[in-house]
């Protein structure tokens, strides 16, 4: 049978071509995302300063989830200071030493921030043995206003010892002697510079002396590390202390928070939209397949009338189902690593993951996206053979000739339900059930929809044809054999039409979501800071002493100090324990309704005190949760706390979802330095900006904004989140593109022998040009009108969930540009195919049969 399927696909290579360009494609979408989740499981960065290290104690930064991704915390998850002790116990530890990691800035003698091209750190100069730093010049700090820097950054900055430098701690300088200057460790420094202070000096700068960032471990000669690990891991087994206990490789994510939780974005990514493409190739492996053996549907029935049984049939089609897409699926794969490349490219651009994150380039992702591929092509071969393999022989020579007139009831029926549970999950289901359930439905009702529509496509095309039919009989030649044609291969249009809408309803729907969303977000930025003036910083943050210092100037009424961070919020979904990363910030709601309006919808504000929370209506909805109840969250840094919910708001998407009390938000961040500070004038406000300068120029890194500069800067948060989902349905998006392309060629070329008859008939090559402009306007309509609609409920459905409204935010500019290019493609595809199917001789084009 392999060898009858091999003489089929190697004499009749129109359709098995585009059957594996829509493979070859796809394998190459399915393994970039296979690579993206391999790298999030398996790739990291080296270690630098803790390189030294045998074995590096942290504590645990991921969350343990059962049956799912452990999610990252936001904020570094510190150790009490007193577990070296512990650890300096377990034999074959020669030094256990504790590190702080202290974020500084620096500033020239005008107070003025100096840029630098990487992060500064600060640390206390015991560990500078972990790495290990040698001492290159000048002598270790030995009083509070002493520093060592490393060797390049001194380089750098012009720095040398004897140097004053003056260093910044969220907004609070200090002055300091260069003492010494220090070489970087054997691998060198390249994500970040670094300053020694004495022990004493690091623990008062971190604001936590009862704390460690880490434990840096040096092992006795002839002690593994993997042993020792094993060691210390038993030791504080019982100490009640999360700890992650690393060595090797692994030890840079400890080192390094943001490789540990763009690990974390890109496992959660691929996981959502591996399943997303996946689909959407199946769907278009399936639709190209399908139209290839439609267009054989003669030469199969033939065969059926030779005596060859179904399963024959099947056994044929499997067979030259798994030549073309096993060799497509396999090709595919080496486009598949460069796509990858250039989505981590993307990413780092947008600055969801470092310039220096190394891809894992391992081969699983390409055996599995074959495979699935490969599975997912014989499936939809099988379901395209169904019906001809299925029906009796003479049945099956009938409709060789004509189409049947009418689609099979359980096709209209199945075709009908999708339509209507996608609708409902679309529209219904937001109304229903608030948050990221409805948001999840709204956006998978897409697919139904599309399915939906898939099926009854002969239907929308026969309508299209009705409407268009008066403008078809202007031209009596070719308008009449466009419209008989059209009439009479609905089924043949259907499967040009269904890529083509599926291109147009993806498009409209990621566009005007997003513009939905990044309009109701700007709007409640722009309408909920209502002070007077912002201060922020361009360094580490501000320190929370600026706050007293700032109510102190004259004609100022009140400062609210802000801090931002990300929690975890864990609640039942149906009957599964979820956690979901949402982001924070910290007030004190002291007369906060003179700098901040959160639109409060249930509850007050007044409350936030303690062990209290106010949610967005978005988190509330998606957990469960109403005034009065609890919420179970865990803080930046994984301390688990049990909160009264207090207030419900509506301005989520422009503030984040989570408010708590200033003082609680801030003892579980990294820095425990402010975000902002939002300042409203007592009345008069004339002298309180030139007072506000006056303070930031005495004070480095401070910077006053008035509220619609921060407004703006509210959004960068969002429109990188935005952009990430529009980098990646984009790659998607491009992959149908292509699939249309492929399918429209396909279709109009297979039409060759027919173009032949037309011609030896008499019809001119001029008159069948404007035939098949015609009948393209028939697909391009069909495409445009089907995608439109289908697009709505999804978009109407995101708007409900994510912002309440029912009245999308639409750009009209935008959906006609999408309408347009939809439309310009498919005309292009069906004219370029035609021209190419015109070229041969008509006589060659009847016997030739392609």
């Amino acid at each position: 049978m392999f060898d009858l399927a091999w003489s089929t696909v190697r004499n009749r290579k129109g359709g098995f071509v585009a059957a594996f360009i829509a493979v070859f494609f796809g394998s190459a979408l399915v393994t970039a995302c296979g690579v993206l989740l391999m790298s999030g499981l398996l790739s990291g960065v080296p270690p630098e300063r803790y390189a030294g290290a045998a074995v590096m104690v942290g504590g645990d930064q991921t969350k343990e989830v059962k049956e799912d991704f452990d999610p990252y915390f936001a904020e570094r998850v510190t150790l009490p200071a007193d577990l070296a002790g512990r650890v300096a116990k377990v034999p074959g530890v020669k030094t256990a030493v504790g590190d702080r990691t202290v974020g500084i800035s620096l500033a020239d003698a005008r107070g003025r921030t100096v840029a630098l091209d990487r992060p500064l750190y600060g640390h206390g100069w015991a560990s500078a043995a972990v790495a290990p730093f040698a001492l290159a010049e000048g002598h270790a700090p030995r009083g509070a206003r002493e520093t060592v820097l490393d060797r390049d950054l001194a380089r750098r900055t012009g720095l040398a010892v004897g140097s004053r430098a003056r260093l910044v701690v969220g907004t609070t300088s200090t002055t300091y002697t260069v003492t010494g200057l220090v070489a970087p460790p054997p691998g060198g420094l390249k994500r970040q510079s670094a300053a020694f202070f004495t022990d004493a000096q690091a623990a008062k700068l971190s604001r936590r002396p009862d704390r460690i960032t880490a434990l840096g471990v040096l092992a006795e000669p002839g002690t593994g590390a993997g042993a020792l690990a094993g060691r210390i891991e038993k030791a504080l087994a019982g100490s009640g202390v999360p700890v992650s206990v690393s060595t090797g490789t692994h030890v840079g994510d400890l080192e390094f928070l943001d490789m540990g939780q763009s690990r974390g974005f890109l496992i959660a990514l691929s996981a959502s939209f591996g399943g997303t493409a996946l689909t959407v190739v199946i769907f278009v492996v399936s639709s190209t397949l399908g139209l290839a053996i439609h267009q054989r549907r003669r030469e199969l029935a033939m065969l059926r009338a030779i005596a060859a049984s179904p399963r024959q049939i099947h056994q044929l089609i499997g067979g030259e189902v798994l030549l073309v897409s096993g060799t497509a699926a396999v090709l595919g794969t080496a486009p598949g690593y460069l796509m990858a490349g250039r989505l981590r490219d993307a990413f780092a651009a947008v600055g969801v993951l470092p310039a220096d994150f190394e891809l894992s380039y391992h081969p699983a992702p390409a055996v599995a996206a074959a495979l699935l591929c490969v599975l997912g092509a014989r499936l939809a071969g099988v379901i395209a053979a169904w019906r001809t393999a299925r029906i009796q022989p003479v049945e099956a020579l009938r409709e060789s000739e004509v189409e049947p007139p009418a689609l099979g009831r359980v096709r209209r029926n199945v075709g009908r339900a999708l339509i209507v549970i996608g609708v409902a999950a679309a529209v219904a289901l937001p109304m229903a059930i608030p948050g990221e359930p409805a948001l999840a439905g709204a956006a998978g009702s897409l697919l139904l929809l599309m399915v939906g529509c898939a099926l009854l496509g002969p239907q929308l095309v026969k309508i299209t044809i009705g409407v268009m039919s008066p403008v078809l009989r202007w031209s009596r030649v070719s308008g009449h054999l466009a419209l008989a044609n059209s009439r009479a291969n609905a089924r043949r249009l259907s499967a040009a039409v269904v890529p083509l809408a599926l291109g147009a309803a993806m498009a409209l729907m990621q566009l005007s979501t997003l513009s939905t969303v990044q309009a109701t977000a700007e709007q409640q930025a722009a309408t909920g800071v209502v002070a007077d003036y912002v201060l922020t910083s361009d360094g580490t943050g501000l320190s929370p002493e600026l706050a007293a210092t700032v109510r102190g100037v004259h004609g100022v009424g009140t400062a609210t100090p802000v801090v931002r961070s990300q929690v975890m919020l864990n609640y039942l979904e149906i009957d599964k324990r979820t956690t979901r990363p949402f982001s924070a910030q910290g007030l004190d709601p002291h007369r906060l309704d003179r700098t901040l309006d959160l639109d409060v919808r249930q509850g007050s504000l007044d409350a936030l005190r303690g062990d209290t929370v106010a949610l967005s209506w978005m988190a509330a909805g998606t957990a469960g949760l109403g005034v009065g109840d609890t919420a179970d969250m865990d803080l930046g840094d994984g301390t688990p706390r049990k909160l009264k919910v207090v207030a419900v708001y509506g301005n989520g998407l422009g503030f984040g979802d989570v408010t708590l009390p200033y003082p609680l938000l801030s003892a579980h961040t990294t820095s425990r330095l402010d975000t902002a500070l939002l300042v409203r004038a007592s009345g008069d406000d004339t002298p309180v900006r030139p007072a506000l300068d006056a303070l930031a120029r005495r004070t480095p890194t401070l910077q006053v904004r008035d509220s619609d500069e921060f407004a703006a800067a509210q959004q960068g948060e969002f429109v990188q989140q935005s952009t990430i989902n529009l980098i990646a349905n984009g790659m998607l998006l491009l992959y149908v593109l292509i699939a249309v392309v492929n399918t429209l060629v396909m279709a109009t070329r297979a039409r060759g022998r027919e173009f032949g008859m037309l011609r030896l008939i008499g019809t001119s090559e001029r008159q069948v040009r404007r035939t098949m402009f015609m009948e393209s306007w028939v697909v391009v309509v069909t495409a445009v009108v089907a995608g439109v609609v289908i697009a709505v409920p999804p978009t109407i459905g995101s708007s409900l969930a994510m912002t309440g409204q029912a009245v999308p935010h639409l750009l009209p500019a935008v959906w006609l540009g999408v309408a347009g290019f939809i439309a310009v493609l498919g005309r292009l595809s069906i004219g370029i195919a035609t021209r190419s199917a015109l070229r041969s001789r008509p006589v060659d084009a009847v016997y030739t049969g392609e």
